[in-house]
């Protein structure tokens, strides 16, 4: 009995030493846990003072972002004042040394008749239909036709089901397959009928307007054309102008430099030119004499050419 006793505290013992090592093993581990990764608590600390410094960069960023645009448009606003300081000496000094003056505000009577030639062109022009508006109309009078034609195919495929129909004998099989497609052929006529008549006021509608549009376009042909050679007459002139004002360096108008500068500029040389003479020739046809505005007055809506025109030129000038 006591042996036995001695036993189990000696095993009992070695148990609790093994234990004991474990113990050891374990505190071991965590304290090299804990000098490589710190507590969770300063692990938690750490992860919200660097979201804080995060947000504070992004504050820092946002900031320097405002800084950064107020001193762009500054800067822009310097350059644009320097640049009109500089054409306005390019300007006193051209004077000064006797450089003559381009006359692009001048017109002779020919041009002036031109012009109006051109402007009734494009009035005539305007009542005409528009591209998508001839599209739709042209679309909706060819389904129309389309849906006609099958429903006279479908005509004929009823006539035949019913002449198949009444040939056959009742009660076999040939009948009862007559049946069948003549049910079907009615059906089909009935769908593509309604199909028709509710298709028949717009077709109806589009084609008065392209004959209407067709007749028109016959009357104000000859309108159209001579206005198209009108226009290409004065442009060429115009260009002509241009170019030789600039070949002799003469000093340009205030209102042409305020928009396209005082000369051109050595890229898209050709797309600055097309521009400068689409104004030249917006400033003939509407009488523009403003020294100093190039493309004068804001026109209204009323006068939709001209105002598209208008904001067209003033998008094409932002470019330069």
């Amino acid at each position: 009995m006591t042996e036995d006793l001695d036993r189990r505290l000696r095993d009992t013992e070695r148990r609790l030493r093994d234990l004991d090592y474990r113990v050891d093993d374990l505190d071991t581990e965590h304290q090299s846990l804990k000098s490589k990764f710190g507590y969770t608590e300063d692990l938690d600390y750490e992860l919200r003072d660097i979201r804080s410094d995060i947000s504070e960069c992004d504050d820092k960023i946002d900031k320097v972002d405002e800084e950064l645009g107020a001193r762009i448009t500054d800067t822009e606003q310097a350059i644009k004042r320097l640049t009109q300081h500089v054409r306005l000496l390019d300007g006193q000094l051209k004077v000064s040394g006797g450089v003559p003056a381009a006359d692009l505000d001048t017109f002779t009577a020919d041009q002036r008749a031109l012009a109006r030639t051109m402007e009734q062109g494009w009035n005539a022009r305007s009542l005409l239909l528009g591209d998508h508006d001839r599209h739709t109309y042209q679309v909706r009078v060819r389904h129309h036709r389309e849906t006609a034609d099958r429903h006279r195919t479908a005509l004929a495929s009823v006539v035949d089901a019913v002449g198949a129909f009444t040939s056959s004998r009742y009660g076999t099989t040939e009948h009862s397959e007559a049946a069948g497609r003549l049910r079907t052929a009615i059906a089909d006529e009935a769908r593509l009928r309604q199909d028709l008549a509710r298709q028949a006021p717009h077709a109806e509608e589009a084609a008065n307007a392209l004959a209407d549009d067709a007749s028109t376009r016959a009357d104000k042909q000859p309108t159209m054309s001579a206005g198209d050679r009108a226009e290409k007459r004065l442009t060429m002139a115009l260009r002509s102008r241009l170019t030789d004002a600039i070949s002799s360096r003469s000093l340009l108008p205030a209102w042409f430099v305020t928009v396209l500068g005082a000369a051109p500029p050595a890229r898209a040389t050709d797309q600055w030119l097309e521009t400068a003479t689409r104004v030249l020739l917006y400033r003939l046809t509407y009488d523009i004499t403003d020294q100093v505005v190039a493309l004068g007055p804001e026109p209204s809506d009323a006068d939709r050419y001209r105002r598209g025109w208008y904001e067209q030129l003033r998008k094409d000038l932002r470019r330069w």
